[in-house]
């Protein structure tokens, strides 16, 4: 017995640490379209003419669309086939779309359309990461007592990425090249897929929905040498059930879109991934035009502010994954965090404007946004199609399915629409309008604020009858 738990220990010990990096690669192969945006409109024609904001804008809005598209078929490609084989091409097609993406650079390509077809494949290849590595999770993790930090604190990966492409980044702009800085990180997704096929486990299509829930050191009689938490449900099966499974196989994005949540986090995400993708997107074109401390801002350093920001991401991230560990209060603090991160994105643009900065108080400012803003986007696309899957199978003694990855596709999926509309809304405003920043503020904050509102109903009902009957 000791022996097959230490089995199953270890192999969750690997499963975990395999996806996490996955994912950090995923997001280090993102990093370098937002920095090198400054660089691309002063020196890198179509983007350094008048309507370089635009174009970039534009690219953003393909990328994040195709993105959207991706992420639901993925949630549906890994219902239904090997999620690893879906998310080692996820792999090397972001690996590969990066890299010719920087070889422009090299090759002296100006080509818009080159950029566009390369956005459009990235997009669809990076939607293949996030549902299949949560849902790889959630069955080997699959007892609720440790599910509901491990998946929110797995959210930290975006940011730790962020921050590591950050400084590959700054390091290939230090090169005067740019092209230098999608090599680099293109060659890091790749070689992690490559990783990922020889040592994360795969998991087979339908292998949950015959299979009980367990939690981690439960009884477990199956073969020890197993790779796959969780036996074959002993019950028995009526002709009743196996009818109604049939069916849900047969709907699985209508038998998702019926668990109980699933819309409001779908809507949460849709605000918070709009407010979150502009500054992904633009912040780094904000920072060149500061002055901190009577010094301009450069390239590199805004490199390093936008990792000081994402540094705020993995302490949100990693503090909202214990306080709803403890408290099981999701909808609180997912729009607790929302509302505060909108004060703070207002509060840092009025620091910014005024007559002298001091540089701690913007980092504290700039970190505390990352904190509030990131912890509810890492809550809503980690945790919460887990969570909200679970609900039915509580009050089932005998769940049939899993639907974790189609869960995860919607909340995300729906999430994209915000993230489509984010980027380019920062083009247009700044491209076209006489406000400038200060409305692109406005607009994230509003946006923050808003996810925090669409809640309301889970805290009301949900969180309060908790917090009324904890037990």
């Amino acid at each position: 017995m000791f022996n097959q738990m230490e089995h199953r220990r270890k192999l969750q010990v690997r499963v975990y640490l395999l996806a996490f990096i996955t994912y950090f690669g995923f997001y280090v192969s993102r990093e370098p379209y937002s920095l090198v945006k400054s660089t691309l409109l002063k020196t890198w024609a179509p983007f350094n003419g008048a309507d370089g904001i635009i174009l970039l804008g534009i690219l953003d809005t393909v990328f994040l669309a195709s993105y959207a598209v991706g992420i639901f078929l993925a949630g549906f490609l890994c219902e239904r086939y090997d999620a690893l084989y879906v998310l080692v091409t996820g792999c090397f097609g972001s690996g590969v779309t990066t890299i010719l993406y920087g070889m422009a650079d090299f090759w002296d390509i100006h080509n818009y359309w080159y950029f566009v077809v390369l956005r459009i494949l990235n997009g669809l290849s990076e939607a293949a990461g996030w549902p299949t590595l949560i849902k790889m999770l959630d069955f080997h993790f699959s007892s609720e007592a440790q599910r509901d930090f491990l998946l929110t604190a797995f959210g930290s990966c975006k940011f730790l990425g962020i921050i590591g492409g950050s400084i590959i980044s700054s390091v290939g702009l230090t090169l005067n090249k740019w092209g230098y800085c999608f090599l680099a990180c293109g060659l890091v997704i790749i070689a992690i897929g490559i990783v990922d096929i020889f040592f994360l486990p795969r998991l087979p299509p339908g292998q949950h929905v015959h299979r009980e829930r367990e939690p981690i050191l439960g009884d477990h009689q199956g073969d020890p040498n197993d790779d796959h938490l969780g036996d074959a449900s002993d019950g028995d099966t009526s002709g009743d059930d196996e009818g109604e499974l049939q069916e849900d196989e047969g709907n699985v994005v209508l038998t998702a879109l019926r668990l109980p949540g699933i819309l409001d986090y779908a809507f949460n995400l849709l605000f918070v991934k709009l407010g979150v993708y502009v500054f992904y997107y633009w912040l780094p074109v904000w920072f060149v035009t500061l002055v901190l401390e009577g010094k301009t801002v450069t390239y590199v350093d805004a490199c390093w502010y936008t990792a000081a920001w994402a540094l705020g991401g993995v302490c949100g991230t990693i503090s909202i994954g214990i306080s709803v560990q403890l408290t099981r209060l999701y909808a609180t603090f997912d729009a607790v965090s929302c509302v505060t991160s909108g004060v703070l994105i207002m509060s840092i643009y009025k620091y910014t404007s005024s007559l002298y900065t001091t540089l701690w108080i913007f980092l504290l400012l700039l970190v505390s946004i990352g904190c509030f803003q990131m912890a509810p986007y890492s809550l809503a696309s980690a945790c919460m199609p887990s969570v909200v899957n679970s609900a039915i199978h509580h009050q089932d003694k005998n769940p049939k399915s899993k639907l974790v990855g189609m869960a995860t596709g919607i909340i995300d999926g729906v999430g994209s629409v915000g993230a489509i509309f984010g980027p380019l809304t920062g083009a247009v405003v700044l491209q076209y309008t006489p406000f400038g920043w200060s409305l692109v503020f406005i607009i994230v904050a509003v946006s923050m604020v808003l996810a925090g509102l669409v809640l309301a109903r889970q805290v009301l009902q949900r969180d309060a009858r908790r917090l009324c009957n904890p037990d």
